[in-house]
């Protein structure tokens, strides 16, 4: 049996999961663990090993043990929000003229467009909706990483994500950040709360909406928020993605430490053999071994797996000039719309495009061509049409 525990510390923070004892007076930002909802694991019993340590996490006070760490080459991304007072002072110091009007203009255009409101549960929640926006948050992801034939991380363990965090909303360690069109969502965060931080954890959108740059509106909404409520670290977790990168003024390197008690030369030796291994693991990594073993698996099971593709519907947009025959068109309604694969998201981008609200369009479908559509609209008091055909 192993006399080494394996804690990702990271995860187990944040998701309220189970904690060596010897840190039960660690701190996250001035927040003390020992006030939160944590199960301490038995003292003494074995050498433990902590992976993905935050930066901010310290410990004041030991239990007689011994403390040795590794700086892993794994990097965190977060947003100090301590000397902002609003996001637009936030979006000043972090980005230049340009990108700022990018990130105002997704705003903008999206609330021009369609009837957007936005939801944070934290504490209250009816079941019903939970339940309906978990399983909203399952299948965009799901749509979404089927279209870059990749696996998410979490749908593993989905169904114990969605059983554990309603209870944490309810008690304000966890909450869902929506992002509605009319009563439907079309961005959900599913977010954890620690002292002054939020950890946006989870979180994916509608692929139809994929122009309006949704995961920049979440990230601007949800920073508007931690500044209306007092919170000073909006977390992104691990991992450099290209947007974490870009809205990030904490960059900081996760350590790992190997913990033992100092009273036992056995678990001591046990704890030396992890540090080792865990020193030889990070240099690996550093020198980019992991990616050249994910590399050779890929390529071991390349004829093993079969990926799912979504072909994309592609329709071309041309202005129609001339007399309409309405009598061989028939109004679609907005439920017809989203039953039409690849319709809704072709008219989103036209709807982008041209700066239009979604209510102010009419959508036909041609009688004598299956693959064929009119968008109806008025224009500085003109009535105008495009055809998309696929």
């Amino acid at each position: 049996m192993s006399k080494v525990k394996h804690i990702n510390i990271f995860q187990s923070l944040y998701e309220r999961g189970n904690l060596p004892m010897e840190l039960m007076y660690a701190k996250i930002m001035d927040t003390s663990l020992e006030e939160d909802g944590y199960t301490w694991l038995q003292q003494g019993k074995n050498a433990i090993s902590c992976r993905l340590v935050p930066s901010y996490f310290t410990v004041d006070q030991l239990f007689s043990c011994n403390i040795r760490t590794v700086d892993q080459y794994n990097w965190g991304y977060s947003i100090d929000l301590s000397n902002c007072s609003s996001i637009d002072d936030y979006l000043s110091s972090q980005f230049k003229s340009k990108p700022r009007s990018i990130i105002r203009r997704y705003v903008n255009r999206l609330e021009t467009c369609f009837p957007i409101s936005y939801k944070l549960y934290h504490g209250e929640l009816e079941k019903e909706i939970y339940n309906a926006v978990f399983d909203s948050l399952r299948d965009m992801i799901k749509k979404r990483f089927q279209e870059r034939e990749e696996t998410h991380k979490e749908m593993w363990r989905w169904e114990g994500l969605k059983q554990n965090t309603y209870q944490q909303i309810l008690n304000k360690q966890a909450s869902l950040f929506v992002i509605y069109d009319g009563n439907k969502p079309i961005e959900i965060s599913l977010n954890y709360h620690m002292g002054p931080v939020l950890f946006s954890s989870v979180s994916s959108y509608d692929l139809d909406y994929g122009k309006f740059g949704l995961g920049h509106v979440e990230i601007y909404k949800q920073l508007e928020w931690c500044l209306s409520n007092g919170y000073k670290l909006f977390e992104m977790g691990v991992g450099g993605m290209d947007y974490k990168r870009k809205w990030s003024n904490h960059i900081y390197q996760f350590s790992h430490w190997i913990i033992t008690p100092k009273e036992n030369f056995f678990l001591g030796l046990v704890g030396k053999i992890e540090l080792w291994k865990v020193r030889l693991k990070e240099y690996l990594k550093s020198k980019k071994m992991n990616e050249l073993r994910d590399r050779v698996i890929e390529l071991i099971n390349f004829d093993k797996t079969k990926k799912i593709v979504l072909d994309e519907v592609d329709f071309s947009t041309e202005a129609v000039n001339g007399h309409i025959d309405f009598q061989m068109l028939t109004l679609l309604t907005p439920k017809e719309v989203e039953q039409i694969e690849g319709l809704r998201k072709a008219i989103n981008d036209f709807l982008y495009t041209n700066t239009l609200g979604y209510s102010k369009i009419k959508v036909y479908k041609a009688n004598s061509n299956s693959r064929g559509f009119l968008v109806g609209y008025n224009y500085q008091g003109k009535d105008k049409f495009i055809e998309l055909t696929r």
